[in-house]
């Protein structure tokens, strides 16, 4: 076993089969004592298996590797995102409660809408005339209704309301709201799909309806282990309670309170703080001491939570910086840009381990639109950097790389008429009266063929081509392989500059798409076509492509990684914490965020605010508005008892 400290090594002995609580900090080695705690169990029992439920695929992976060393762990231990536990369970048992196999996600917020106005549709409510005004505002203000509909479609499923609660909670203000909910829902079903927030609903529907099927998971997994459990919403919490049903006694959730920052998405600490040890009659431990950071770092994390990380012996003194005097988010970009190099230049420094480096830098931000002025900035000085994404895959953006997507999409569900719209768009063709023939990739490819454009023509052989793939085990090496030869000869033979860009950015398209199929064979997630396509919805395929340069990073997706220097900027009222945060809970949660974006930090952490902030409208005089900037609360309380 690893070092441990005294109370670490007292979470990962404790008596098997009982539950645990274990509370802890920012630093304080929560994924070692999660991950030894497994290892622990796996070597003290025979045959027991474990589900790890994490809440993303690189904190899966991280913790797959480490545990890579155990003797039979691919066998006995199932480690993964709630959601992709879900899922399979899904695609195992559906069929019980009805569902249709091979369901499709529709991963897109886009496509959930098409879907969503197609049920109104179909229901008789004239939604074309609706949005169809030319008033903008009134256009847009149309257009906000509908994205409720779509919020409150998640609330829903994620508080797994019943007919009653739903009735009451919406239909005060949203009419039949409960009829044009089980519309929408039909109207996912009869296209062969179902949306993210459905995968645990459906999951945990079949756990409660058809006992044996838990009976058959507590069977071989008699071990629970859930990885940031202070992010549960109220679907995430009962599906676990589900999976466990009255056999599996044995879990632990480690968690931070400090650190739920996901509340948009129904998440509160009170599942793992109020119901877990009354549910499981867990018992309780606080990891507090902070193992990462220095004391400075430590310190500014504390006046944020007071008293929520403990000093350890040898943290270094570390270095905190705020700088918030710069005129404006040019002046403030401009200032990062200069310590950056600044510290390069330094080359070294007792507190950092080896050379200083881009790579051990990061620049935070409450959100992506906080970067823009630096990104123009590093451009130009060519300080290499990569804006760190979540977990979603990018759709492609070429007629080839599109029809490659959607193609792939139809031959699994060819009921699936939204991307099939898409797919007709894309090709500039006509849509068919009916979808769900099992040639219909075949009857498109023929339309396509028509055209006279040599695009259109690869096209047309690349629809066929999917259309002859086993779906089961399909020959994906060897359609990239014959694909490749044809873009590659297109853009040689042709002296159109269109279509030779066309070629050029369709084949790094196919590129990366050979990527996420390696990936996936790799990672052993399946061969199917079905399974490749749920793989890429629940983001089990995104790689860190460009992990050299500079880090830009929001907070959340920064969430459970750190650099020994950091550089968090925009910090002011408005931004972070975000306007949007309006009661004493919203602001909870954003300084939940602050204290994230802190204690990223391993060594270092700089600071910084715009005075004046250019708007995305124009004054009385045509000119960009301007506006004062306060620096944010965080700032001011970190400020004040730092010496």
């Amino acid at each position: 076993m690893i070092n441990l400290s005294k109370t670490q090594e007292s979470i990962v002995k404790a008596d098997i089969g009982g539950a645990i609580q274990v509370l802890a900090s920012a630093g304080s080695g929560k994924t070692r004592v999660l991950t030894e705690r497994v290892r622990h169990i796996l070597e003290n029992t025979k045959n027991d298996g474990i589900i790890a439920l994490t809440f993303t695929n690189k904190a899966a992976e991280e913790m797959t590797n480490r545990l890579s060393d155990v003797e039979d762990v691919q066998e006995r231990c199932w480690i993964g995102t709630i959601h992709s536990v879900a899922q399979r369970i899904l695609e195992q048992y559906g069929n019980t409660i009805g569902l249709p196999s091979e369901l499709h996600i529709y991963e897109r917020d886009q496509d959930r809408k098409t879907l969503f106005l197609q049920s109104l549709r179909d229901n008789g409510i004239d939604i074309d005339t609706f949005l169809n005004i030319s008033d903008e505002r009134e256009k847009k203000q149309r257009e906000k209704i509908i994205n409720q509909y779509m919020e409150y479609f998640s609330v829903v499923k994620r508080e797994l309301l019943t007919e009653d609660e739903i009735k009451q909670k919406y239909e005060s203000n949203k009419k039949r709201f409960f009829k044009i909910y089980q519309a929408y829902q039909d109207a996912l079903l009869e296209s062969g799909g179902i949306d993210f927030d459905d995968i645990l609903v459906y999951a945990n529907r079949i756990l409660l309806e058809q006992p044996w099927c838990a009976e058959i998971y507590s069977a071989k997994y008699k071990h629970l282990c859930v990885d940031e459990a202070q992010d549960l919403n109220k679907a995430q919490y009962e599906f676990i309670k589900s999976l466990c049903g009255e056999q599996t006694k044995s879990v632990i959730m480690v968690c931070d309170p400090n650190q739920m920052i996901y509340g948009f998405n129904g998440s509160s600490e009170e599942f793992l703080c109020n119901h877990f040890p009354k549910d499981f009659s867990a018992n309780k431990f606080e990891l507090k001491e902070n193992y990462r950071s220095s004391k400075k770092v430590i310190r500014l994390a504390n006046k944020l939570k007071k008293n929520s990380q403990v000093e350890s012996n040898y943290a270094l003194d570390g270095k905190s910086e705020f700088v918030t005097n710069l005129q404006d988010e040019h002046a403030e970009a401009l200032w990062i840009a200069d310590k950056i190099q600044a510290l390069l230049s330094q080359k070294a420094d007792i507190e950092i381990e080896g050379e200083i480096s881009l790579e051990k830098m990061v620049v935070i931000g409450r959100n992506q639109y906080v970067f823009q002025k630096l990104e123009g900035v590093l451009t130009e000085r060519k300080i290499p950097f990569n804006l760190k994404k979540g977990e979603r895959l990018s759709e492609p953006s070429t007629r080839f790389g599109k029809t490659l997507d959607l193609g792939i999409r139809i031959r699994i569900n060819p009921k699936d008429w939204v991307d099939g719209k898409k797919l007709c768009a894309t090709l500039m063709i006509g849509v068919p009266q009916t979808w769900g023939q099992s040639d219909i990739l075949i009857q498109l490819a023929a339309e396509v063929k028509s055209k006279t454009d040599s695009f259109s023509r690869i096209c047309s052989d690349l629809l066929t081509a999917i259309q002859n793939l086993d779906a089961d085990i399909p020959n994906i090496p060897k359609l990239i392989s014959v694909f490749s030869d044809t873009l590659g000869r297109s853009a040689i033979a042709s002296s159109d500059e269109v279509i030779v860009a066309e070629c050029e950015r369709a084949l790094l398209e196919l590129k990366e798409f050979s990527q996420h199929w390696t990936t996936f064979r790799r990672k052993g997630l399946g061969e199917s076509l079905s399974a490749f396509r749920n793989a890429m919805a629940l983001g089990q395929l995104t790689e860190d492509v460009n992990t050299s340069g500079l880090t830009l990073s929001t907070v959340h997706t920064m969430k459970g990684l750190e650099k020994d220097i950091v550089f968090l900027m925009g910090m002011c009222e408005g931004t972070f914490p975000d306007y949007r945060a309006q009661n004493t809970r919203e602001i909870e949660e954003e300084r939940n965020n602050a204290f994230v974006a802190v204690t990223r930090s391993r060594r270092w952490i700089f600071i910084t605010y715009p005075q004046i902030k250019t708007m995305p409208w124009t004054d009385s005089q045509g000119q960009p508005a301007q506006k004062n900037q306060r620096q944010s609360r965080f700032i001011t309380e970190m400020i004040s008892s730092t010496s």
